[in-house]
């Protein structure tokens, strides 16, 4: 078989697994087996090596770098994708704790003026985090739901105002959005990840633990749930059933980690 055959292979291999891996990114329904996913992106980089082996032209090198790229990002990213498990500082069953902060227009907000009415609480990555915005995307789909049921929407992340501004107007947030750059809000709820880092401008910065609070209309924590993967969020539809969970005053539960 040829370098070029075997190259142009590989990377037909890898971009079909991602392309599926997006499309259920996307719709925040991230299979719980990912053992196909990498099996192909390893083929497809060891595809990719056995090219330049045997050797290949300009097409089926371009594709056999591709390849062995693309498969062994993958594979590294998933690896790291791991989250440590915090014990949050509210429990279910127990009253949200309050803050004051400036929301990404710079306005002051008070999470006690939601005292009223059901929220959710949400602490994500960053908006440069594909997994974040897609689940926040899907919420927003969501958005005729929650509005029926007077449920507010209130995300914590540690981009700065700007950044989240841009991200809002790019894919059509309407939360209450805060900026947490130093992670203070973060820490109050004990939500930092010691052992997950981004880098932004050159400088290493910490990241929450994503992690949504459910909160009924008195004040009182209905439903945590903290991803214990970046890469996997909870299904939409997980997050609903806990909001309806209010409607008929079921009793307090912790969700199960995913």
């Amino acid at each position: 078989m040829s370098g070029t055959l075997l190259g142009v292979m590989a990377a037909t291999l890898v971009a079909g697994a991602g392309a599926s891996w997006l499309r259920r990114m996307q719709a925040v329904r991230l299979p719980r087996n990912a053992a196909p996913y990498l099996v192909a992106c390893a083929l497809a980089a060891g595809l990719g090596v056995a090219a330049f082996v045997v050797g290949t032209g300009v097409v089926g090198g371009l594709a056999a770098a591709l390849a062995i790229a693309g498969g062994s990002a993958f594979l590294a990213l998933y690896s790291a994708s791991g989250q440590r498990r915090e014990l949050p500082a509210v429990a279910v069953g127990g009253p949200i704790l309050d803050f004051v902060a400036s929301d990404d227009s710079g306005r002051p907000f008070a999470l006690a003026s939601l005292r009223g009415r059901p929220f959710l609480l949400k602490f994500f990555r960053g908006h440069w985090c594909p997994y974040c915005v897609a689940e926040l995307r899907r919420w927003e789909e969501l958005r005729p739901e929650l509005d029926a049921r007077d449920v507010a929407v209130v995300t914590v992340c540690a981009d700065a105002a700007e950044v989240i501004r841009r991200g809002r107007g790019k894919h059509g947030l309407r939360a209450v959005m805060i900026a947490d750059p130093e992670l203070a809000i973060t820490d109050q709820y004990h939500l930092r990840n010691p052992h997950n880092f981004a880098l932004k401008s050159g400088v290493i910065v910490p990241l929450p633990i994503p992690t949504t609070i459910l909160v009924d209309a008195a004040g009182t924590v209905r439903w945590i749930d903290q991803a214990t993967d970046y890469m996997r969020r909870s299904d939409p539809e997980r997050v609903l059933a806990a909001i309806r969970m209010l409607d008929a005053d079921a009793p307090p539960r912790r969700a199960a980690a995913l």
